[in-house]
């Protein structure tokens, strides 16, 4: 998150200021006004909101094509940065993961033993809502922003498809998947971009994309590819969030309405996610202290939603929205 300076702001109102309190009555020229603290909080809050990279990566602060190419290239340095210099084992997923809510189903549940088990259980939940349910045995699935590799490998064991392949952009995520998991039958990890798959017309059943949609280019260009490398009566299932202002959760909607893919389900699951984030917390921070230094851990308090910070409140106060899809290839009559 980007650090506050008082440069751009007006300090002249009195409602920002406490006047210190008089010595004599000779006015002091020298004793600057005090800011009230709340204020200053309340106002650094303002402006780090502002700033914070979440607006742009959720659609908050607009959308354009300009903006998406710049976003796609930064978002891959820092994915590959972050692979180069944070392999640690116990840091294999990056999503905000899912919390199973009482009276819901309990079909994504993941070990509670195994330290990444919520961030396992938001591929759970949008992995076994299609059509085909966990049943994945005989299927061919390509997971596409596949990043460090672990939701790919969870996968592959308890569902055990014919063949599961983990795309991503980044080289460097890409290789410490493969050391970290392995790349062998029926798991396999390749290095390639979202928006121009390098896989032949109808080569898988189901496409998965957890939580990486946000920071490609063109989404319609992404769902277009999706449409070409699925079998018909192939399944894309999708989990991201997207922000309420400025039109992108409506325009992600229309997106979906106009895409080559039918719109099979839309459900929102922002509370099951903000649960995750305050039940995984205290793991989360302590990964980031132990691993992450400098500026860079502020940025990435901010990507990882932690408490206090823009994305979390935006995902608390309903201005962020989480959701799962499924869309389907219909077979041509």
């Amino acid at each position: 998150m980007m650090g506050c300076r008082a440069s751009g702001f007006s300090f002249k109102s009195k409602a920002w200021f406490t006047a210190p309190a008089a010595a004599s009555t000779v006015a002091d020229n020298s004793v600057p006004p005090v800011i009230k603290k709340e204020n200053f909080q309340r106002l650094a809050a303002r402006r780090s909101g502002a700033l914070h990279p979440w607006r742009y990566i959720t659609g908050a602060a607009g959308r354009g094509a300009a903006f998406g190419r710049v976003k796609r290239l930064a978002v891959w340095l820092l994915y590959d940065y972050m692979a180069r210099t944070c392999w640690q084992a116990d840091w294999t997923t990056m999503n905000y993961g899912y919390a199973t809510l009482p009276g819901e189903n309990g079909r994504t549940l993941v070990d509670p033993a195994i330290p990444e088990h919520l961030s396992l259980q938001l591929y759970m939940r949008i992995a076994t809502s299609g059509a085909r349910g966990g049943a994945w045995d005989g299927l061919d699935v390509l997971e596409i922003g596949s990043g460090r590799g672990g939701g790919a490998a969870y996968l592959a064991h308890r569902l055990a498809p014919q063949r599961l392949v983990g795309l991503d952009i980044s080289a460097a995520a890409t290789a410490l998947a493969r050391r970290r998991h392995g790349s062998v039958p029926p798991l396999e990890y390749r290095q390639g971009d979202a928006e121009a798959l390098p896989f032949g017309v109808e080569t898988f059943d189901l496409v998965l994309n957890v939580e990486s949609a946000h920071c490609y280019t063109s989404i319609p260009r992404f769902l277009a590819e999706v449409h070409r490398v699925l079998r018909p009566g192939g399944e894309f299932l999708f989990v991201d969030f997207v922000s309420r202002q400025n039109g992108a959760f409506v325009g992600l909607q229309e997106i979906f309405a106009t895409s080559p893919l039918a719109l099979v389900s839309l459900d929102e699951i922002t509370d099951n996610v903000v649960a995750s984030l305050a039940a995984d917390e205290a793991r989360k921070r302590a990964l980031l202290d132990r691993w992450v230094k400098g500026p860079f851990k502020s940025f990435a308090r901010g990507a990882y939603a932690m408490d206090g910070t823009a994305m979390r409140r935006a995902l608390q106060s309903g201005e962020t929205v989480y959701l799962a899809a499924v869309l389907r290839k219909v077979v041509a009559a």
